[in-house]
């Protein structure tokens, strides 16, 4: 038997080097259609249609992920994608015209949250396990949107925060460095 860059096909398992070319394949699949749609948008001078792309990309991220089972490009599609939807639902008229001006941020916001969560969602789907550590800076993101959602109040309590971050940071070090000295006591 001899050994070579493929892997032995098991159990309906495809050999690396066809792996890679399916990965390959949906890679220039994503790259072509991106720039038909760039294309598009500017010989039709279709501006709107430029919006789409970084949503498109993060869902294109997103399937690729789950088809390459390669749950690490759930991370970029998941951002993308919520990037993307923020940019492309802040510019809409309902979104504008509405009477808080902070709205748009607060959608963006909302819709970047959402991401985050979508990675949290979706990579088992990719074959990767549930991970709980995205959904620190979907919170982060969801509970700021909902500051500016509230408008004149949630930027005072912003203003708020922003005071008192540094006093934050100072306690959560004098935690972390009693925990350590104590730890220290009961090992001598």
């Amino acid at each position: 038997m001899s050994f070579s860059n493929q892997m032995e096909p098991t159990a309906g398992r495809p050999t690396a080097q066809a792996d890679l070319r399916r990965r390959g394949i949906v890679a220039a699949a994503i790259l072509i259609a991106i720039g038909i749609l760039l294309l598009i948008a500017q010989v039709f001078r279709v501006e709107w249609l430029s919006l789409l792309v970084t949503p498109l990309l993060g869902v294109a991220f997103v399937a690729w992920s789950i088809a390459a089972r390669a749950p690490g490009l759930m991370i970029p599609g998941g951002i993308l994608a919520g990037l993307g939807t923020g940019i492309l639902l802040m510019t809409q008229p309902f979104v504008t015209s509405a009477e808080n001006e902070l709205l748009p941020v607060a959608v963006f916001m909302f819709s970047f949250a959402a991401g985050w969560l979508l990675i949290v969602l979706l990579t088992p789907l990719a074959g990767g396990r549930p991970e709980a550590w995205p959904l620190i800076p979907g919170t982060v993101f969801a509970v700021l949107g909902g500051l500016f959602w509230m408008g004149e109040p949630g930027m005072r309590i912003l203003q708020v925060i922003g005071t008192a971050w540094p006093l934050i940071l100072i306690v959560a070090g004098i935690g972390i460095l009693i925990r350590i000295l104590s730890r220290n006591r009961r090992s001598i």
